[in-house]
């Protein structure tokens, strides 16, 4: 079954890609859609009703249910970006192979991180030099600079509000990039509402805080991020399926 129409012809070598492969199918409506917005509902009716038991058992740092899940969100990431490194498609694409060795070492950063590198797993002691320069006094970057946090922060917001909402919904009248490497990387719509919600906590933090002076909401920011990381596995399975589909068609080189 070739692409759809909707999306108007793929260049080659894409154009090997099925339909199932390139974007999630109505039947994947359970997790692409269902399950975020299952979530959200979870969180936000936990944090209304059951205020105490959201600060006991959904905030905390560690072992938290917000920040359990990023790491293990962010960690499948990594380890899906891992191993498509050897597929054959990407070992012979060059600018593929770096792309998802960025993406590989940028999820396990952020894994690595939401749990300071193991500290709150194994709960050794912050060295004093280092607490003298970290925030919280944990075995981490983010909490050291804006550089490692702020930053990238912006930098993700930027690239999945652009490259995962924007362009996706203009190349639904334009059609993909004849680039093929390009249109390989282009998220699909399919996955955006994990992106959608991550951003309306966003913006629910940013009006809380001017209209009212304080958020509206404990900490949205975890909640964001949760979900930003949850666009983010999404998305590593979506590209996985489509250096599957490429690899299974004997393609064995995506050029830029």
């Amino acid at each position: 079954m070739a692409i759809s129409s909707q999306l108007g012809p793929l260049e080659p070598p894409l154009d090997a890609i099925p339909a199932s492969a390139w974007s999630p199918r109505r039947s994947d409506a359970w997790w692409t859609t269902y399950l975020p917005l299952g979530i959200v509902a979870a969180v936000v009716a936990i944090h209304f009703v059951a205020l105490d038991f959201y600060r006991a058992h959904v905030l905390p740092e560690g072992y938290g249910f917000l920040e359990l899940t990023q790491f293990f969100l962010a960690l499948a990431a990594s380890i899906l970006c891992f191993k498509a490194l050897g597929l054959q498609v990407v070992k012979n694409s060059r600018l593929l192979w770096f792309a998802i060795l960025f993406f590989a070492l940028a999820a396990f950063y952020i894994a690595g991180e939401e749990h300071s590198w193991g500290q709150h797993f194994f709960n050794w002691n912050t060295p004093s030099y280092w607490s003298e320069i970290n925030r919280q006094q944990e075995t981490n970057l983010h909490n050291t600079s804006a550089w490692f946090n702020q930053r990238p922060k912006l930098l993700f917001d930027t690239a999945m509000f652009i490259g995962g909402l924007v362009i996706p919904f203009i190349q639904l009248r334009t059609g993909p990039f004849r680039q093929p490497l390009l249109a390989l990387l282009t998220p699909t719509l399919a996955i955006a509402p994990a992106a959608l919600i991550a951003l309306t906590f966003k913006g629910i933090d940013g009006l809380g805080k001017v209209i009212l002076g304080s958020s509206v909401f404990t900490r949205p920011s975890e909640v964001m991020e949760t979900f930003q990381y949850l666009y983010m596995l999404y998305y590593v399975i979506v590209l996985r399926r489509r250096l599957a589909a490429l690899e299974t068609a004997g393609v064995k080189e995506v050029p830029l």
